[in-house]
C-alpha cells in the first residue's frame, strides 16, 4: 500500500528581524567632562569651633599681700602688693584687686600704729630736774624708765599707754629694768616673750633685791605690728600680785 503523504503545512513564517536598539541609561559622565548640576547639600557638616581660652590664673603675690595686710603684717604685705601689681600685667594674671586692696590695709595698718605710738596718751611725760614724775600722767610704754611707778596694769594682749603716778605714792609697781632687742626680723611671738621673761629675770637678780612674797614680775614687750616699725623694747616692773 502506498502511503499518501500528509498534506504540507502552512508555510514557514518569517522570523522578525532585528529590532532597532532601544536606548539604554545614560552612564555616569567621565572625569574632567561638566556633569549635571545638583542641588545643595540638605544640612551643613559639623562646625569645628576653636580651642577653649584658657584662664587667667590668679597671682599669688596678690592673694597673700591681701591675707598678710588683714593680719596686720603692714610691710611684707605692701611689698607684695606692689609686686603684685607691677607682675600681674606681664605676666597675664588676674588678682588686681586683691593686689591695691592689701596696699591699702597695710597703709592704713602703718597710719593707725604710726598714730598710736606717737601719740597714745600725750608723748613724753613731764619730769622734774631730776627726772622724776611728780603727778600723774598718761604715756606710751616706751616713754617708761628705770624707777618710774605706774598705776594698775591689767593683763591683756596689748598695752597701748600707761599711766605714771608719783612714786611717793599708791602705785601698781615700779620699773626696775629696760632694754632693748637687737635689730632684725620679727622672731615670732613665743620668742620674743622668753626674751621678755629671761631678760627681766636676769635684770631682777642683778638688782640684788629680794622679791616679796606679795609681789611680781611683770614684763612689757613690742608686739609684731610695733617691732616692724622699730619698736625693739623691753619693760621690766616689780607689781604687786
Amino acid at each position: 500500500m502506498s502511503q499518501t503523504p500528509p498534506p504540507a503545512g502552512p508555510p514557514d513564517q518569517p522570523y522578525p528581524g532585528p529590532q532597532p536598539g532601544q536606548p539604554y541609561a545614560g552612564m555616569p559622565p567621565l572625569a574632567g567632562n561638566p556633569g549635571p548640576d545638583y542641588g545643595p547639600p540638605y544640612g551643613a557638616g559639623p562646625q569645628h569651633w576653636g580651642a577653649p581660652v584658657p584662664q587667667r590664673k590668679y597671682s599669688l603675690l596678690a592673694i597673700f599681700s591681701l591675707v598678710l595686710a588683714i593680719l596686720g603684717t603692714t610691710v611684707i604685705a605692701l611689698v607684695m602688693g606692689i609686686a603684685a601689681l607691677l607682675r600681674i600685667p606681664s605676666r597675664n594674671q588676674r588678682g588686681k584687686g586683691f593686689a591695691i586692696a592689701g596696699i591699702v590695709i597695710s597703709s592704713l595698718w602703718i597710719v593707725a600704729i604710726a598714730i598710736a605710738v606717737a601719740i597714745p596718751g600725750g608723748g613724753e611725760p613731764t619730769r622734774d630736774a631730776g627726772g622724776q614724775v611728780t603727778t600723774t600722767q598718761t604715756a606710751r610704754p616706751t616713754a617708761l624708765r628705770v624707777g618710774d611707778c605706774v598705776a594698775e596694769i591689767i593683763e591683756v594682749t596689748e598695752v597701748n599707754k600707761v599711766e605714771i603716778v608719783p612714786c611717793s605714792g599708791p602705785n601698781g609697781g615700779e620699773v626696775y629694768a629696760v632694754f632693748e632687742q637687737p635689730a632684725g626680723d620679727w622672731p615670732g611671738t613665743a620668742a620674743v616673750v622668753a626674751a621678755a621673761e629671761k631678760g627681766c629675770t636676769d635684770r631682777w637678780i642683778q638688782t640684788k633685791r629680794k622679791l616679796a612674797p606679795t609681789s611680781d614680775i611683770l614684763y612689757l614687750h613690742p608686739i609684731e605690728s610695733g617691732w616692724r616699725l622699730g619698736d625693739r623694747g623691753f619693760t621690766c616692773l616689780v607689781v604687786p600680785k
